[in-house]
């Protein structure tokens, strides 16, 4: 009997346990991001019909967004009770979390579900969401709430501000934990309703902001947000806040629920008028701090009768919503309408601002410069408590007549001002290429042959080249190119008749035509030539010889009368013309281009007089004079931020015009400059220091490099080249009838081999050779 007493207990021991409840946990998803939604599952299972109680350890870093609890108990053989509870949570913060541990409760029994860990990733849903600065600042002047009670409170950032100035309201709702974990949904806040303000809600955490341990205790934080700007001056009254939340009577999901509500204090917010002292005339009510304006021009260039939109916008912190329009005074003559106003509202750090901007149509009546008048914008800054005054200076659009062209699509840079050469430039331009050669060999050369003399090749004497008949043709082409307009394209009756309206005898004019034609024959024609024509230069000499004796009186009288007249007329009206830069910024295009050619011509070594007359022929619809002109600028100027830009709006056309016209970041000069400089001072080191010889000797190795790139890049400046104005045609010789060889695109680059009587011999991309006439390309270099 004593051995069966052991044996009896540990049955009795075994069946107790086996009585236990079992508790199940699982989750549906063990990773999600801020926002998502997971079920959390709960099984507890016992053979006891005893009621049985389920417990949750809070949840942190989600919220509780639906729970259901449901049990059933089965009475067949074995009795069966189950409890199943589901729980929908929504992660609200990035982090690792634990769920649980769970505990289930039959009478003396106790069991316990491990916990279950999940990881939540942030989104840019949840850095969105995340708290400002400002707004963190305020919920830290929060009151903590009483113990094991939610509290509301209402924070305001200030008692007193301006009119127009930024108030932060926030409604903050305080929760227990474990009281929240019994909410079925989550709390209502209904944030106060002020008058007298324009109020825009600012976008909060959507479930709990924040989480603090006060006094042993966790409390979940849920806020709203708004900020008002006050109208009027006076006390604005700011009423409660409201708290609304409701608890189940009972564990089961269709239980009752008892529902509660909370009000905060109310406050006050005393609003002061702005100050009187200091108030611009043109202040029509606009309050803000860092304001900006700023006019953008769509077109840059129209027609008469084409509508121009200007814009101007308004940038900085405030309320865009009560920014007045400019009040802007168009010219009596121009036709200006107010199409829309638009408004973006911008949050940065908590401050509200953003941009409003005020699109206005302005169809012009007529053709030349269409004048903008300044636009002056007074506003109260309240950062600086002062009034100040902002805005955009008067501008010009050019407006062409109807039907014809516009400038270009977009404007360059703005002209640039410069009255001397580059320092660079004016040290070594001079300098021939000889004595840069000679100071890389001298010190070499005085080291290696010392007491010796070099000596100086004899320079030779240039060999006169020239014949009887081609002489007489160029007399004759230039009598010829002195009274016929555009001679290159009159030939046979169209040359004798201009030459007989330059003053020549109808029998003198058919003979200079027909001796013109037999010479280009001659020249240009099939076959070879066969020596001198000796019966037909002596005929050439003798028409230039009567042509010029016919003529040489009514020619110089003429030319008397036209010398003095324009003397005359220069005298009287230099000194009145207007400077380029005002013609230019009137819209007087063609005087302006004429004033920079001028100055161009009198200091080519000034890049700011190149890049001015490139803009204005590219606003005068010249791309191809324009691109020739701010070339030599880069030349000049090369690391110039406006010629970058404006080269930017004429791009080659083709691969090896963009090879021929490339320059690099330095000049000639202050290559030639440094190498020289470091050329010197390091065979001075070379010499008085031996000892660290390999130092000095990469500073000469640099040094030289950098002589012979300036001497090579002086070169590549030297080679002829040249921009096509047009389309063009390379013909096979200078003649107008003379078959093609090729189209040329205009804006391309040719390199100008050599000129003949108005015509030009170039070579263009794919090794083509031909000829164009000289009034179709713009010279850049050589």
């Amino acid at each position: 009997m004593s051995a069966l007493l052991p044996l009896l207990l540990a049955s009795a021991v075994a069946l107790g346990q086996g009585d236990r409840p079992q508790l199940d946990a699982s989750v549906d998803e063990n990773r999600i991001a801020v926002g998502e939604e997971l079920t959390y599952t709960l099984r507890a299972v016992s053979r006891s019909p005893a009621p049985m109680q389920v417990t949750l350890a809070p949840f942190n870093g989600l919220e509780i967004v639906a729970r259901s609890e449901r049990t059933e108990v089965g009475l067949g053989g074995d009795v069966t009770r189950t409890t199943l509870v589901e729980i929908r949570l929504r992660a609200v913060r990035p982090g690792r979390w634990e769920l649980g541990p769970a505990r289930a409760v039959q009478g003396r029994d106790t069991v316990e579900a491990e916990p279950i860990v999940v990881d939540v990733t942030a989104t840019r849903a949840a850095t969105a969401s995340a708290l400002s600065p400002r707004l963190r600042g305020l919920i830290d002047r929060a009151t903590p709430p009483p113990s094991g009670d939610p509290a509301v409170d209402l924070l305001v950032s200030t008692d007193t501000a301006r009119v127009g100035e930024q108030v932060d309201v926030v409604t903050a709702a305080w929760f227990p934990r474990d009281l929240r974990m019994q909410l079925r949904r989550p709390p209502t806040l209904q944030p106060p309703v002020i008058d007298g303000v324009w109020s825009f809600p600012q976008t909060t955490p959507t479930g709990i902001a924040a989480t603090r341990n006060i006094r042993g205790r966790w409390y979940d934080l849920f806020v709203s947000h708004q900020v008002v700007f006050p109208l009027v001056p006076g006390t604005v009254g700011i009423p409660r806040a409201t708290l609304k939340y409701s608890t189940p009577v009972a564990l089961q999901f269709f239980s009752q629920e008892d529902r509660f509500a909370l009000s905060s204090r109310a406050d006050t917010l005393v609003v002061l008028p702005l100050p009187a002292s200091g108030r611009p005339a043109a202040f029509a009510g606009a309050i803000g701090s860092g304001l900006a304006l700023e006019r953008h021009i769509d077109p840059p260039a129209a027609s008469v009768g084409e509508g121009v939109a200007v814009e101007l916008r308004l940038s900085g912190e405030g309320n865009t919503a009560l920014w007045p329009n400019p009040e802007v005074r168009w010219p009596a003559d121009v036709r200006a309408y107010l199409e829309r106003t638009d408004e973006q509202v911008t949050t940065t750090e908590g401050r509200v601002g953003g941009t409003k901007t005020f699109r206005y149509l302005v169809v012009p009546d007529s053709a030349g410069a269409l004048p903008l008048p300044a636009m002056p914008y007074a506003y109260f800054d309240l950062a600086s408590g002062r009034y100040r005054e902002i805005g955009v200076g008067p501008a010009a659009v050019p407006v062409s007549p109807r039907g014809e062209s516009a400038a270009a699509a977009a404007l360059p840079p703005a002209l640039m001002h410069a009255d001397r050469p580059a320092l660079a430039w004016s040290l070594a331009h001079g300098v021939p290429d000889w004595v840069w050669v000679a100071l890389l060999a001298l010190p070499a050369l005085l080291l290696a042959f010392r007491g010796r003399q070099l000596r100086v090749p004899r320079g030779r004497t240039p060999v006169e080249s020239g014949t009887g008949l081609r002489s007489a043709e160029a007399e004759l082409d230039e009598m010829v190119r002195a009274l016929a307009p555009d001679p290159d394209r009159r030939f046979g009756p169209a040359l004798a008749a201009a030459v007989r309206a330059a003053g020549a005898d109808a029998e003198l004019a058919a003979r200079v035509a027909a001796v013109r034609e037999r010479l280009l024959s001659r020249r240009y024609g099939p076959g070879e030539t066969a020596g001198e024509d000796a019966a037909l230069a002596a005929e050439a000499h003798e028409v230039v010889r009567r042509l010029g004796g016919s003529l040489r009186g009514w020619r110089g009288r003429v030319a008397g009368l036209v010398v003095l007249l324009s003397a005359a007329a220069a005298g009287r009206l230099f000194p009145q013309s207007p400077a380029p830069e005002q013609l230019y910024e009137s819209g007087a295009l063609h005087a302006a281009a004429d004033g920079f050619t001028r100055r161009a011509g009198a200091a080519p070594a000034i890049g700011a007089n190149w890049y001015n007359l490139g803009a204005a022929y590219y606003r005068l619809g010249a791309p191809g004079r324009a691109e020739a002109a701010w070339l030599r600028a880069r030349r000049l100027a090369p690391r110039n931020e406006s010629v970058r830009r404006a080269l930017s709006l004429t791009p080659p056309p083709d691969a090896t015009s963009e090879r021929w016209t490339w320059s690099p970041p330095v000049t000639p000069e202050e290559l030639l400059l440094l190498g020289g400089l470091g050329w010197i001072v390091g065979w001075i080191g070379w010499v008085a220091r031996p000892r660290v010889r390999d130092r000095w000797l990469v500073l000469l190795v640099f040094a030289g490099a950098a002589v012979l790139g300036g001497l090579a890049l002086r070169s590549w400046y030297g080679c002829p080249l040249a921009i096509v104005l047009d389309a063009s045609t390379l013909r096979l010789s200078p003649h107008g009838r003379a078959p093609a060889v090729g189209p040329l695109e205009p804006g391309s680059a040719v390199r100008v081999l050599e000129g003949s009587a108005g015509w030009v011999l170039v070579r263009a991309g794919g090794g083509r050779e031909g000829w164009v006439p000289d009034a179709a390309v713009a010279a850049v270099g050589g």
